[in-house]
C-alpha cells in the first residue's frame, strides 16, 4: 500500500562522512570562525603582554600587570586613563590557592592569613567555592604563575559561544550573532579586565550566559544547573537566576501545532503561560542536591558558610560627603552626586538608601514583577525571550548602581555580554521579526565600554545611570533614529535627482 511506503535508508557512500559533516559546518560557519581565530590571537597577545608585565613588576605579592593609569594624546588632547586596574590576581588569587592546595579549609580564620616571604598577609575569602577551585586549577597547571589566569581567560573567551546563540536566536539571523561575538570578543573592557588582569567575573558570567541560552533552546534543567554553578563562582549571579525563576515556573515551550490544537479561540490568556509548579518543584530539588552537593563540607557548618558568602563583604556606608572615598575603597552611586556637588540632604538619602538595600530593592523587585507577569506566548516564544533578556541587563544595571557594597569597574565584565547582544532597540522588542545588523551594534557596546572605562573611578557610575535610562527609553531613541535616517533618505534622494 502507498501508506506503507518508505524511503530507502541512505547507503555508506551517500551517507556524509564526519570529514563531509565538520566540513559542511565550517562552511556554514566560517564567518564566527574567522571572528574565533581572529579573537584568539589579540587575547593570546594581550595575554602576553600581561605575562610580561607581570613578571617584571615586582616582589609577590604584589606582581601585576598595567594598573590602567596613564594618558593619550588624541587629536593634540590629552587624555587621561584611569582603568583601575588591581593585584588581586597575586595578592588574593594566588594566595588562596596556595592556601587550598596545602589543605587549610575556606571560610575559616586560618585560611585568612597568608605567609610570603616570611611576611603575613591578609586575605579575606568570601566569594562560594567553584572560584577557589578554579585558582587552585590554575595553580597546579604547568604555566606558572599564569595558569589561573590562562582559565580565567578561557571563561572569558568562550563565553562569546553563547553570546553568539543567544543573538542568533532572538534576531533569526546568523549575522547578528557574529556581530555580537566579536563585539563581545573584541571590547575593550573585557579584554582588559579578562585577559590582560585577569580578574575573577568570567567564571561566573560564562555560566550565566550559558543559562539563558540553554534554557531558550529547551534545555531547562541544564539551564538552572548551569546558573547555580555561576552563582557558585560569584553572587551575583544570584540576581541573574531571578528571571530563569520567572521563565521555569512556566510550563515548558510547546510547538505552534500543540498551541493551536490546546488552546480554545475564545481562551484569552496563552497555553504557554500557565504555571508548572510540578515541573519548577522538581528542578529546585534537583538545583537544591547539586548546590549542596558543591557546597560539602562546608555545609556542616552552614551559619559560618552564610555568613562569608553573605554577609562577610559587608556594605559601604560613607561617613564623609564632601570627600570621594579612598582609591582602594569600591564606589557607589552617592560618590558621584559627590563629585557633582549635590545638595547634602540628596547624597546622604541615597548614600542610606544604598547601604540600607532601599534603592536596590526599589528598583529590583519592580523589575522581577515585570519578569513574573511577562506573557509567555510560545506562538512568539522568541519575543518573550528578548523581553526576559533586555528585563535581565535592566536589573543587572541596577544591581551595579545600588549594590550595598559598591562595586568596582571590572564587575561590569558581567554587563557586556547583555549590552553586546540587545546593541539595538529592535532586539529589544517583543515584535516577531527578524533582525538585520546594524552599525549601532558595534557603537553601542564599545562606546558603553570606554565610558566605564576612561572617566575617573568616582563618575563612571553616572554613565552606567546614563546607560540604564537609555535602555528604558530605547523605543523612544529608535524612534528618533528612524525620523533621521528617514530624512537623511530623502535628503540623499533628493541629491541625486538633482544631479541627474
Amino acid at each position: 500500500m502507498e501508506s506503507q511506503k518508505r524511503e530507502a535508508p541512505l547507503t555508506s557512500e551517500e551517507t556524509p562522512s564526519l570529514r563531509q559533516k565538520m566540513l559542511m559546518v565550517m562552511a556554514d560557519h566560517w564567518v564566527l570562525l574567522s571572528v574565533l581565530v581572529s579573537a584568539a590571537v589579540v587575547w593570546a597577545a594581550v595575554f602576553g603582554m600581561a605575562a610580561t608585565v607581570f613578571v617584571n613588576d615586582g616582589p609577590e605579592p604584589f606582581r601585576a600587570a598595567w594598573n590602567g593609569v596613564g594618558e593619550i594624546n588624541v587629536f593634540g588632547f590629552t587624555l587621561p586613563l584611569r582603568f583601575e586596574g588591581w593585584a588581586d590576581y597575586d595578592y588574593y588569587y594566588v594566595s588562596w590557592a596556595d592556601q587550598f592546595l596545602v589543605g587549610i579549609m575556606p571560610y575559616s580564620h586560618a585560611f585568612e592569613y597568608h605567609f610570603v616571604g616570611g611576611v603575613e598577609y591578609h586575605i579575606p575569602y568570601f566569594f562560594p567555592p567553584c572560584f577557589l577551585y578554579v585558582c587552585a586549577l590554575g595553580r597546579i597547571l604547568p604555566l606558572q604563575p599564569f595558569g589561573i589566569g590562562l582559565v580565567i581567560s578561557l571563561f572569558g573567551y568562550f563565553t562569546a559561544l553563547p553570546v553568539y546563540g543567544i543573538a542568533r536566536h532572538l534576531s533569526g539571523n546568523k549575522h547578528v550573532g557574529e556581530i555580537s561575538a566579536a563585539v563581545y570578543l573584541f571590547n575593550p573592557l573585557v579584554l582588559y579586565y579578562t585577559t590582560y588582569e585577569w580578574l575573577n567575573p568570567a567564571p561566573f558570567v560564562f555560566f550565566a550566559v550559558l543559562s539563558f541560552y540553554l534554557a531558550m533552546t529547551g534545555h531547562r534543567v541544564a539551564a538552572a544547573l548551569a546558573m547555580v554553578t555561576s552563582a557558585l563562582f560569584k553572587q551575583t549571579a544570584f540576581f541573574l537566576g531571578l528571571p530563569l525563576v520567572a521563565y521555569l515556573l512556566k510550563v515548558p515551550p510547546q510547538t505552534t501545532e500543540q498551541v493551536e490544537n490546546s488552546v480554545p479561540e475564545y481562551q484569552k490568556r496563552p497555553a504557554g503561560d500557565r504555571l508548572d509548579l510540578r515541573g519548577f518543584a522538581r528542578i529546585a530539588a534537583m538545583v537544591i542536591l547539586y548546590a549542596g552537593a558543591m557546597s560539602m563540607p562546608y555545609l556542616f557548618d552552614p551559619a559560618n558558610y552564610v555568613y562569608y558568602i553573605f554577609q562577610r563583604v559587608g556594605a559601604t556606608l560613607l561617613t564623609d560627603l564632601t570627600h570621594s572615598p579612598p582609591a582602594t575603597n569600591p564606589i557607589t552611586l552617592a560618590v558621584v552626586f559627590i563629585v557633582l556637588g549635590a545638595p547634602e540632604w540628596l547624597t546622604q538619602s541615597i548614600n542610606l538608601a544604598t547601604y540600607y538595600t532601599v534603592g536596590l530593592l526599589v528598583g529590583l523587585l519592580p523589575i522581577m514583577a515585570l519578569m513574573l507577569l511577562e506573557v509567555k506566548d510560545d506562538r512568539n516564544i522568541t519575543g518573550y525571550w528578548r523581553k526576559l533578556i533586555f528585563l535581565s541587563l535592566m536589573m543587572l544595571l541596577w544591581v551595579h548602581l545600588f549594590s550595598p557594597r559598591g562595586i568596582y569597574k571590572y564587575y561590569t565584565v558581567a554587563i557586556l555580554p547583555f549590552a553586546s547582544v540587545l546593541s539595538t532597540s529592535a532586539m529589544c522588542s517583543k515584535e516577531s521579526t527578524e533582525v538585520h545588523p546594524s552599525l549601532w551594534m558595534v557603537l553601542i557596546p564599545f562606546i558603553l565600554s570606554l565610558f566605564i572605562l576612561i572617566p575617573d573611578r568616582n563618575v563612571y557610575l553616572f554613565f552606567l545611570l546614563v546607560a540604564f535610562v537609555a535602555y528604558a527609553f530605547h523605543n523612544q531613541f529608535s524612534v528618533v533614529n528612524s525620523l533621521f535616517r528617514t530624512a537623511g533618505g530623502r535628503i540623499r534622494k533628493r541629491f541625486r535627482t538633482l544631479r541627474s
